[in-house]
């Protein structure tokens, strides 16, 4: 696994994400349930394209990529958004955010696993 690249590439997936989170609450005024929803299915496919684009090989490669990605997602949306647009609340921890962190791992496994065959 090329570190710099994982990590430029998590950076960049949280600035994508970030943007659409930002014009999905903000431009089409989603909220609640759907927003969640909507960030779901929009995340995989994201992450779908992500992982082609990284090349991820192997099964174990999607899950070192993934785990690297979910840090950087982590740290990013506690220092961004919990921090600083939450004022601590930790509240913006729920149900859809949590699932998404499964994806970031999941699915470049996945992609990588069938990239194997």
């Amino acid at each position: 696994m090329n570190w710099g690249k994982a990590i430029g590439y998590g950076i960049v997936l949280y600035a994508i994400m970030f943007l659409v989170a930002s014009v999905l609450m903000f431009g089409v005024k989603l909220t609640g349930d759907v927003f969640g929803v909507s960030m779901l299915v929009i995340t995989a496919v994201i992450l779908y394209f992500a992982a082609g684009m990284y090349k991820v090989k192997s099964l174990n490669d999607g899950l070192q990529v993934g785990l690297v990605w979910l840090v950087i997602e982590a740290i990013l949306d506690y220092t961004v958004i919990v921090q600083i647009f939450n004022k601590g609340s930790l509240s913006f921890y729920n149900w859809s955010l949590l699932t998404a962190y499964v994806l970031i791992v999941a699915i470049p496994a996945i992609v990588g696993q069938m990239a194997k065959k």
